[in-house]
């Protein structure tokens, strides 16, 4: 892992977060589109922020064990 160029590496630890908070970021402006009913509205909400909440974690806790950092 030491071997790859400081972008490789960044990319590599960092990606994925960045993935995450990316599909967050549009399931957060769908869920601000005005044709939507509450329902829907409110189940894309929790889905961005359960998302974030769940997803970023997991990546640091799996590049833990893959020891990655």
């Amino acid at each position: 892992m030491s071997g790859l160029p400081p972008l490789s590496r960044a990319l590599l630890l960092y990606g994925p977060v960045l993935l995450v908070a990316f599909v967050a970021g549009g399931l957060r402006v769908a869920a601000r589109r005005p044709d939507l009913s509450p329902r829907r509205r409110r189940a894309l909400d929790a889905a961005w922020i359960g998302l974030l909440l769940v997803g970023v974690p997991l990546w640091l806790v799996l590049g833990v064990m893959l020891r990655l950092w």
